[in-house]
């Protein structure tokens, strides 16, 4: 994608390549960001190794591996899977160690998310299996300009920001605090595409913010 320039290729990592990961690397990829994944099975990175900059077929529990892979020296690192919880904690707590800047993880359930955060986890999302809610919070939402289900119960969404957001940037916005979600990128009214937009960037009119969360808080989003 030409608009993208260099400089701005964020770079992103996903550890675990089911639908969930899948659909977050064909995001990522689609707003020109730079991505590395891995998983242990060959046979699930045949549906990204043409889209991605790099598969690597490895344990997510090597610390070596990770390091090797250069994991560390991602923007944001994803690690999309939570059946296996033991391998889950393992692979955040050495993600951490080994210096990624932020991490989100996948839980199973609520003690899953309390672990994960107690090790490190950044952000951590626990899926809901209610796509009805989805669906509902789409049709009244008429903020959203384009709703991608990653999993049920959570989105990327495309949302036109609101007024009031118009002249602040992202640490006056505040949004994980206050809606709960996670900024991947900004799209100006000019083309321009910001990923993983820097604290101090400001929103302008008529930006449209692509968002990672879950249903309810994209909903609130939407409606500001």
């Amino acid at each position: 994608m030409e608009m993208f320039e260099k400089k701005a290729r964020s770079y992103f990592g996903i550890i675990g390549i089911g639908r969930f990961g899948q659909a977050i690397a064909e995001a990522l990829v689609g707003y020109g960001a730079r991505v590395i994944v891995m998983d242990r099975n060959e046979d699930n990175l045949t549906n990204v190794q043409n889209i991605v900059e790099e598969v690597v077929i490895g344990d997510a529990t090597d610390e070596q591996t990770l390091i090797d892979s250069g994991f560390q020296y991602t923007d944001l690192v994803i690690v999309s899977f939570a059946e296996d919880l033991a391998t889950s904690i393992l692979a955040t707590m050495l993600l951490k160690e080994i210096g990624v800047k932020k991490l989100i993880a996948k839980a199973r359930n609520l003690l899953h998310l309390r672990i994960l955060k107690k090790i490190g986890a950044d952000e951590v999302v626990l899926p809901e299996a209610d796509s009805g809610r989805r669906l509902a919070s789409k049709l009244i939402s008429p903020g959203f300009q384009e709703l991608l289900e990653i999993t049920p119960g959570y989105a990327i969404a495309d949302i036109l920001i609101p007024e009031s957001f118009e002249g602040k940037n992202l640490i006056e916005i505040d949004l994980r605090n206050k809606f709960k979600v996670n900024a991947l990128a900004i799209k100006r009214n000019n083309g321009e595409v910001l990923i993983s937009p820097e604290p101090h960037t400001q929103f302008q009119k008529n930006d449209v913010i692509t968002i990672l969360g879950k249903d309810s808080d994209l909903k609130t989003l939407s409606n500001q």
